[in-house]
């Protein structure tokens, strides 16, 4: 059994972040701990007056009990950071935590629809390259791409313009990449993966659903690193995650009072029927 930890926020409410990524990666057979970053009453979008703990200075205790204790992983994923020295600790510890051979996977989680989260700012875009020139693998939306390589974000790419994306975040450093929110056509909605070891690249697309959700990345990100972690090719690991979101959309939909985040457990709990 392969095992993670997960480095991102606690969203007490919201299905997102750590909410998701630490159930969806148990089931999907990845022993899975966590590193929080900050424990924050809701997520950032669509609530407002939310409240923020930042657990900065309780995260390099934690780690070095950690290291005390003879603790490795096979892995390392962060997602939503809240503070710019969350970075360094990362880059600092995370040789003394993983196993040999062990990977580092960035979901550079900070913006969406053109514009970082709420609360972050310049600062957090320059911390997170940092950490995704180290990594193995990164997930970042178009709008996290875009950022990660000081470009103006676009609504519409052409074909050319994402393949130049990919190979653009490659050349920061990262050994493989997707790019997820990815569209040529209207009905179709996908991701692009890229392996500057082969350079290959990998595409896929589901159908695109009327709605849209909160968190839909977190768990897009959480069932790819399961997938890639436990062997699978890029092909599988595109497919599983696109339709896994399809699947979690259409589970939701039904229910107009649920637009903070995606019903995912009914789709983890059909998995194990």
């Amino acid at each position: 059994m392969k095992k993670i930890v997960s480095i991102q926020d606690i969203s007490c409410y919201g299905q997102c972040s750590l909410t998701v990524a630490l159930p969806v990666l148990s089931a999907r057979g990845i022993e899975t701990a966590i590193l929080p970053s900050g424990i924050l009453s809701t997520h950032t979008g669509g609530f407002t007056g939310f409240t923020v703990l930042d657990l900065t200075e309780e995260m390099p205790r934690i780690v070095d009990h950690w290291i005390s204790e003879g603790i490795h992983f096979d892995a390392i994923y962060t997602g939503y950071i809240g503070d710019t020295r969350q970075f360094d600790l990362i880059n600092a510890k995370k040789d003394a935590i993983l196993k040999e051979g062990g990977k580092l996977i960035v979901d550079p989680a900070m913006a969406d629809h053109g514009k970082l989260y709420a609360a972050l700012n310049q600062d957090i875009v320059e911390g997170m390259k940092k950490i995704v020139r180290e990594a193995d693998l990164i997930l970042p939306n178009l709008t996290e791409a875009a950022f990660l390589l000081d470009r103006p974000y676009q609504e519409h790419y052409t074909q050319n313009e994402i393949l130049d994306m990919v190979h653009g975040l490659s050349d920061m450093g990262a050994k493989e990449v997707v790019l997820t929110g990815v569209s040529f056509e209207q009905s179709r909605l996908g991701a692009v993966h890229y392996n500057s070891v082969t350079d290959r690249v990998t595409e896929y697309y589901a159908e695109r659903q009327p709605k849209n959700y909160h968190g839909t990345g977190d768990i897009f990100s959480s069932i790819y690193i399961a997938d890639w972690l436990n062997g699978r090719p890029a092909e599988e690991c595109l497919r599983d995650s696109c339709e896994f979101i399809v699947k979690c959309i259409q589970a939701t939909m039904p229910y107009e009072d649920h637009g903070y985040g995606v019903m995912f457990e009914q789709v983890l709990a059909a998995e194990r029927r």
